[in-house]
């Protein structure tokens, strides 16, 4: 594994130079710094900021570029699926991004629409990487958004147009995963079998997802248990019959569950399989950066952290986002409304892009492929998988609802010792039951809305 000293000697040998070339060859480098992030952000990356003064035909040029690492040892890495995780992120800047510009090169469409979703960047490297040994490694060189204002949302639930920026971001991206399967299926194969697959389920059941999803719902059941009298009194009887059937058959085995949501839907025998495309897979607040205007609306955002990348069901994204990031009073008309909104971007995107290639497409076949992706499919596929959100909640929740101290102390242990019963006694009291409620109030909605229906 790389050692700091090795990652540092990488960036000052390897990657100055290699960055500083793309500035073209009127720019000069005038001086340079790196240093060390710390924080919870990174607590599966090393991170490291780099600082160069540049000089471009007599003007100083200030560019700050955030790098990141794989951390950890070879079982922690292994055991938190670092290896696939970082594999997938660096095939989402080098491929799939790079695929959608061609997608809207070949339809005579500006290609901003993909660069303007992620930070420039300026290097992507996943496996042997010569200066850092031999083992498999990541390394990843963005730009550094903070002096251009970007900055991440707030730690709890986010405004009415932060909410609607990560739906106008998100909706293209999944439509040009569509576009790109119609219109270059050749291209589109070759990206799906690039994607490392990552099931939630693990054969020695001691993986980062029986972790988590094991504490999730020994948290959920011993809070449903000590408080059920008051937590159904003003529930029909079937949410109650709801949460013994979930009990009944995932209690054991959390992830098969999430295994299914994850499979179920891309499966070729299934009618609705055209939903599944390339996902960011953790689509949630703190990893987009948000910019805003005089009005102090948002007017800009971007997408970071690939890490969990997948294939499978837009529904993923979607009900992971609008579950943690939308407040349980009220959610019922938010909720509604983002999904609405979620399918105008996409579909918007996916027929302008369709409808810039009438040599591959009739104008009545558009129509059939639209129809395909309308908003009453849509909402049925969805109704079928959007369960997904309720367990993240189950899960992440807590950490988002903890204090600082708390936070920091369960980041150490997961680093640490994941499987131990520190982790586990930690990871069940962390922000009480404030948190605990919340999870109720998220798995409630989805009963509501049919989210609990086939499972």
């Amino acid at each position: 594994m790389s050692t700091q000293q090795q990652q540092l000697d990488f960036i000052e040998r390897h990657l100055v130079f290699k960055i500083f070339k793309d500035f073209g060859p009127r720019a000069s480098l005038d001086s340079h710094k790196v240093e060390c992030s710390t924080g919870l952000d990174g607590f599966m990356s090393a991170l490291y900021t780099l600082k160069l003064d540049l000089i471009i035909e007599d003007r100083v040029k200030t560019e700050v570029i955030l790098i990141k690492f794989m951390k950890g040892t070879e079982e922690f890495r292994e055991n938190s699926n670092s290896y696939i995780q970082f594999a997938n992120e660096i095939f989402a800047y080098a491929e799939i991004l790079p695929a959608y510009e061609n997608v809207l090169r070949i339809s005579h469409l500006e290609v901003d629409l993909v660069t303007n979703w992620v930070p420039k960047c300026y290097f992507a490297k996943f496996g042997q990487v010569e200066g850092l040994g031999n083992s498999r490694e990541s390394v990843l060189a963005l730009k550094h958004l903070k002096g251009d204002g970007y900055q991440l949302g707030p730690r709890l639930t986010l405004r009415r147009d932060q909410l609607e920026a990560m739906v106008g971001l998100v909706g293209p991206f999944h439509a040009l995963g569509y576009a790109t399967k119609i219109l270059q299926p050749q291209v589109y194969n070759r990206l799906r079998a690039g994607i490392v697959d990552m099931p939630f389920v693990s054969s020695s059941g001691k993986a980062i997802f029986d972790v988590l999803y094991r504490v999730a719902f020994d948290r959920f059941y011993e809070f449903y248990d000590r408080q059920k009298e008051q937590l159904l009194k003003d529930s029909d009887a079937g949410f109650g019959d709801a949460i013994e059937r979930l009990r009944e058959k995932y209690f054991e085995n959390p992830t098969q569950l999430l295994e299914w949501i994850r499979t179920a839907s891309r499966a070729d025998d299934q009618p609705d399989n055209h939903f599944a495309t390339f996902l960011h897979g953790d689509y949630n607040r703190n990893n987009v950066l948000f910019h805003y205007g005089d009005d102090d609306k948002v007017d800009g955002i971007k997408a970071i952290d690939f890490q969990e990348l997948r294939f499978s069901t837009t529904a993923i994204d979607l009900s992971f986002f609008m579950y943690m990031n939308t407040p349980s009073e009220g959610r019922d008309e938010i909720y509604a409304d983002l999904l609405k909104k979620y399918h105008t971007h996409m579909i918007n995107t996916l027929e302008l892009v369709l409808r810039r290639n009438p040599d591959e497409l009739s104008d009545d076949r558009v129509n059939e492929l639209l129809n395909e992706y309308s908003f009453e499919r849509f909402n049925a596929h969805f109704k079928r998988f959007a369960f997904y959100g309720a367990l993240v909640c189950m899960h992440f929740l807590p950490w988002l609802l903890g204090n600082e101290k708390d936070c920091a102390r369960l980041s150490h242990l997961f680093d640490t010792d994941m499987h131990g019963s520190d982790f586990h006694k930690l990871s069940m009291e962390i922000a009480g039951d404030e948190a605990n409620l919340e999870i109720f109030k998220t798995v409630r909605h989805a009963y509501e809305h049919g989210y609990m229906d086939e499972i």
